[in-house]
């Protein structure tokens, strides 16, 4: 777990840091240049996410019999996962939403990109970003509209995979804090 948190803070901070310098013209740039692989790439990290709640779930069950420092340890490392694999999966979701945006500018049809943000400059990363982390967090789209049957897709998928994401942090904590007054 400790590889992935540091494997996960490298992807987070080179992700954000995209999102810093990069205006809305080379946020469509660099999302139009993406080739379709990228969906590969989408579900590999969404598979490697859960495999990582995974292995949180069983560090957690192996905890009894250790000391109180190692206990305490072991609950930081799962929490700083935990918390690592929510951050990835919700800039993986905002990097897709900007893809699949820009795809959509490219194709003819009334749906623009699929996604309507208020205001009148171009998306650029953070956009995309406050965009998935608002349906990361509450299930739902707040000020942004989503204007098309393929993004309406993505976001029910995304909102989907959010809440069961958080279900299982609150059964996780549930059973932490059960675990620690025992």
């Amino acid at each position: 777990l400790l590889a992935w948190c540091v494997g996960t803070g490298c992807y987070l901070v080179l992700s954000w840091w995209l999102a810093v310098e990069f205006d809305a013209a080379r946020t469509r740039a660099r999302a139009q240049a993406q080739d379709q692989s990228g969906k590969i790439l989408f579900f590999l990290l969404l598979l490697v996410v859960l495999a990582s709640i995974a292995a949180i779930v069983m560090m957690l069950h192996s905890v009894k019999g250790l000391s109180t420092v190692q206990r305490t340890a072991h609950l930081v490392l799962a929490m700083t996962a935990l918390a690592c694999s929510w951050l990835l999966m919700h800039t993986i979701f905002a990097f897709r939403y900007a893809h699949r945006y820009y795809q959509e500018l490219l194709e003819p049809g009334p749906n623009g990109g699929g996604l309507e943000f208020p205001g009148q400059q171009d998306p650029d990363y953070f956009d995309f970003l406050y965009c998935a982390y608002v349906v990361g967090m509450t299930s739902q789209v707040s000020d942004v509209q989503v204007t098309s049957r393929e993004m309406r897709r993505l976001t029910l998928v995304h909102s989907v995979t959010a809440f069961a994401f958080n279900m299982v942090v609150l059964a996780l904590s549930i059973n932490v804090i059960a675990g620690a007054l025992q």
